[in-house]
C-alpha cells in the first residue's frame, strides 16, 4: 500500500510539473545532515521516514514553487535577524514547516502568524498582541522572538534537535523525548523513533535548501523601513508611490491601517527589482519618481539579480561592473558621486541592513571603486595572509577581503583597543597560534635604507611574500588548468596569493588557458618526497598523523577534490 501511494506521488509530480511550467528535481535523503552544528547521522528507518516527507512536498510542483517564492521573499529578512541574535540560521526552514510563510496563517490551537504563535508564548518573548497590533505576523518581530523561545530552551536542553522538538510540545513536553547520552553532544543518531516533528523539519531542509534563491520566482522584493510612528499605511503607500493595497498585504500586523505612537516600527514595502523605492529617504520626504530611474546618470541595474559574477573573473579593474562578488559576497561598486544613501537605494535594501552589512555608522565616506556588500561578511578570506600598509584600518582590511572585523582580531588575538602597526601580517584564514609570536614585514622604505648601509633585516620566511623569493625550479609544484578555472581559483586551491601565481608564471594578467602548465607553489627545500598507498580504513587525518604533516597539505600536494580516500590510492607526501 506504501509502495503503490508512492508511486501515485511521483506520477502526480511528473504531470502537475508539465502542467505548471516548471519541474523540480526530488531530493533523496542523505546518510547524515549537518544541522546548528550539530552532525545528525540518519538510520535506514528514518531516512524512509523523512523521504516520505520530502515525497510529499514534492507533490505539487505548484504549491511548491508558490512556497519557493516567499522563502525569496522572506528569508533574507529571517536571515539577517537570526544573524543579529547569533542563532543558527538553519531554523528559517521551521517558518516554512509551521506556517508556509503565510502572515496571517491561524492554526486549529489559535496559533497565529509566521512563526505560529500562541499569544501568551508571543507576549512571553515580547510581541505585542492587542486590537492595534499583532507582531505575530510582522516577519521581523515574530522571527526575533522564535530565536529568542529556541535560545532559551537551548540553553536548557543543551542540544538543538531537542530545543526544536519542543517549539512543537514545549519546554516541558520535550523531557520525555530528551537522552541523556546526547545533552552536550554534536554529533547525534536519528532512527525512526525520532518525533515526527523533527523528522518532518528535516524533510524541509533537504527539500528546500537546494532551490531557495535557485528556481525561478516573482521580480520582487521585501524592503524594511524602520523609525515608524504615527503614520496611516495610506501615507506610506502615497510616498513610497506604491498602491496601498501591497502596502497593506505585506503589513497585515497593523490590524487599523495606523502605525501606533508608542515606538518606532519596521514597515515591509515590496518593490521591483527594476525599483527601488525611498530606500536612502526618510519615509516622511515625498519620494520623486525620476530619483528612482537613475543615479549620477547611471542606470539602476537591478542588485538581487541571481548570478553575481565573481570579481577574480576580470582581468581588468575597469571591466568590474556595478554588481560583483568578492570571496563569495554580494558587492556593489561605489562610483564617482556616490554616498551612502545612493548605495542604499542602488543596493535595494534598508539603509539599516546596508549599514550593518559593511558594519558603517552613516556618517562614513564613500571611497570610489571600493566594494559595498550586500550581505553578511564572510570569516575567512580566500587568502592566508596580509601585510597591513600605511593608512589601513581593521575595517578597511575587512573591506578589501570581504571578511568581518571581529574575524581579522580574533584570528590574530588582537583587542578592540590594540593598534594597527604598519608591516604587521594579519592572519586572514586561520587563527595565530598562542605560541607564535606577531610577525612584521619591513616597509619598503625601511628595506631601502638597510640597504644602503648592507644590513637588511631579513623577513621571516614563513610569511616571507613568495613573489620575491628566490625558487628552485625542481621544487615547483605544477598544476594543469582544467576548464573553468581561474587564477584566483587556483590561488585558494593551493592557499596562495594570486599574484605569486602570475609572478612565478610571468602572465601580464589573471588570463590562463584550457591545459596550461602552471607552477602554483614550491616544496621546502629540506623536504623529501615519498608515495604513500592507501589501505582500507586509512583517512587524510590518520595519514596526516603518521607523517607528522597537515591534511591541507595531503589535499594540496595530491591535488584531491575532497578528504574521501580509496584502497590503493598513490598519495605524494613531503616530508623533512
Amino acid at each position: 500500500m506504501v509502495r503503490l501511494v508512492l508511486n501515485l506521488l511521483i506520477c502526480l509530480i511528473t504531470i502537475s510539473g508539465n502542467s505548471y511550467g516548471q519541474t523540480f528535481e526530488k531530493k533523496v535523503v542523505p546518510d547524515e545532515i549537518d544541522f546548528a552544528g550539530m552532525k545528525l547521522i540518519l538510520t535506514a528507518g528514518a531516512k524512509r521516514l523523512i523521504q516520505a516527507d520530502v515525497n510529499m512536498i514534492y507533490a505539487n510542483p505548484k504549491y511548491l514553487q508558490q512556497k519557493i517564492d516567499r522563502a525569496n521573499l522572506y528569508f533574507p529578512i529571517i536571515e539577517r535577524v537570526f544573524h543579529e541574535e547569533n542563532f543558527p540560521e538553519e531554523f528559517k526552514y521551521l517558518a516554512l514547516q509551521e506556517s508556509s510563510l503565510l502572515q496571517d496563517a491561524i492554526s486549529s490551537s489559535n496559533a497565529v502568524g509566521f512563526w505560529q504563535f500562541k499569544k501568551e508564548s508571543a507576549v512571553e518573548v515580547g510581541l505585542r498582541v492587542d486590537g492595534e497590533v499583532d507582531e505575530r505576523m510582522h516577519i521581523v518581530y515574530a522571527s526575533r522572538g522564535a530565536s529568542k523561545y529556541l535560545k532559551k530552551n537551548n540553553t536548557a536542553l543543551n542540544n538543538w534537535v531537542y530545543a526544536l522538538l519542543s517549539y512543537n510540545v514545549g519546554p516541558g513536553g520535550v523531557k520525555s523525548h530528551v537522552k541523556s547520552k546526547y545533552v552536550g553532544e554534536k554529533k547525534m543518531y536519528i532512527d525512526e523513533d525520532m518525533h515526527w516533528y523533527v523528522l518532518r523539519f528535516l524533510a524541509y531542509k533537504i527539500a528546500y535548501e537546494d532551490l531557495i534563491g535557485k528556481a525561478s520566482h516573482p521580480d520582487l522584493v521585501l524592503l524594511e523601513y524602520s523609525g515608524i510612528k504615527n503614520k496611516s499605511l495610506g501615507e506610506i503607500a502615497q510616498q513610497s508611490e506604491i498602491a496601498v493595497d501591497q502596502i497593506k498585504e505585506y503589513n497585515k500586523w497593523c490590524l487599523r491601517g495606523h502605525i501606533p505612537g508608542d515606538k518606532e516600527y519596521i514597515v515591509i514595502v515590496p518593490t521591483t527589482h527594476g525599483k527601488k523605492t525611498i530606500a536612502n529617504q526618510n519615509i516622511d520626504s515625498p519620494v520623486h519618481s525620476e530619483n528612482t530611474a537613475s543615479i549620477n546618470q547611471q542606470k539602476i541595474v537591478a542588485p538581487n539579480q541571481k548570478k553575481y559574477p565573481d570579481i577574480s573573473s576580470f582581468n581588468n579593474n575597469k571591466q568590474i561592473p556595478l554588481f560583483v562578488s568578492v570571496n563569495g559576497v554580494n558587492a556593489i561598486k561605489a562610483v564617482m558621486g556616490d554616498d551612502i544613501n545612493s548605495l542604499v537605494l542602488k543596493s535595494g535594501l534598508s539603509k539599516e541592513s546596508f549599514l550593518y552589512f559593511n558594519e558603517l555608522k552613516g556618517h562614513e565616506e564613500v571611497n570610489v571603486g571600493e566594494f559595498y556588500y550586500l550581505q553578511l561578511k564572510r570569516r575567512k578570506a580566500l587568502v592566508p595572509f596580509h601585510t597591513v600598509q600605511s593608512g589601513e584600518t581593521i575595517l578597511s582590511i575587512a573591506q578589501k577581503y570581504a571578511i568581518t572585523s571581529n574575524s581579522i582580531r580574533s584570528n590574530n588575538r588582537m583587542t578592540k583597543r590594540e593598534i594597527l602597526n604598519e608591516g604587521r601580517i594579519l592572519w586572514l584564514r586561520k587563527k595565530r597560534p598562542k605560541n607564535k609570536p606577531v610577525e612584521y614585514k619591513p616597509s619598503k622604505v625601511l628595506i631601502e635604507a638597510k640597504e644602503q648601509v648592507k644590513t637588511v633585516e631579513k623577513v621571516p620566511e614563513a610569511i616571507q611574500p613568495k613573489s620575491i623569493v628566490n625558487k628552485d625550479s625542481s621544487l615547483a609544484i605544477h598544476h594543469k588548468v582544467q576548464s573553468g578555472e581561474t587564477v584566483f581559483g587556483l590561488s585558494r586551491k593551493y592557499n596562495v596569493d594570486s599574484d605569486s601565481i602570475r609572478f612565478w608564471n610571468k602572465l601580464n594578467g589573471y588570463s590562463i588557458q584550457l591545459n596550461q602548465d602552471l607552477i602554483v607553489g614550491y616544496k621546502q627545500s629540506n623536504q623529501k618526497e615519498i608515495s604513500h598507498t592507501v589501505i582500507a580504513g586509512e583517512t587524510v587525518y590518520k595519514i596526516s598523523k603518521q607523517y607528522a604533516v597537515s591534511s591541507d597539505d595531503i589535499i594540496r600536494w595530491n591535488n584531491l577534490p575532497d578528504f574521501n580516500l580509496k584502497p590503493g590510492q598513490q598519495l605524494k607526501i613531503y616530508i623533512p
